[in-house]
């Protein structure tokens, strides 16, 4: 069925983003350790203005927040589509 074959490729898609997310964070995470391991009292560089940029988590927010305005228009896209698509009624009057 197709629906079947749209949740698989869904599950897919999804395992596939999730491997790529655990390889990327066990990277940073061996960087880090191979940083703290090799030069324990170098400073961070200082970057000017930092205090202007946005936080992870504030980013991620905002991620969020675009991400569920998105599925959000895409519903009532596939609702109007939904009703393009259906037969008119009969006018029998």
């Amino acid at each position: 069925m197709a629906t079947d074959k749209t949740e698989e490729f869904q599950k897919q898609a999804r395992d596939l983003l999730r491997a790529q997310q655990e390889a990327y964070l066990n990277a940073v995470k061996a960087w880090r350790e191979a940083m703290a391991a090799g030069q324990q009292n170098v400073p961070w560089p200082q970057f000017p203005k930092v205090d202007m940029m946005p936080t992870a988590a504030e980013v991620a927010e905002a991620t969020y927040a675009f991400a569920a305005k998105l599925l959000a228009d895409q519903s009532r896209f596939m609702e109007e589509l939904s009703r393009a698509m259906t037969a008119p009624p009969d006018k029998k009057a």
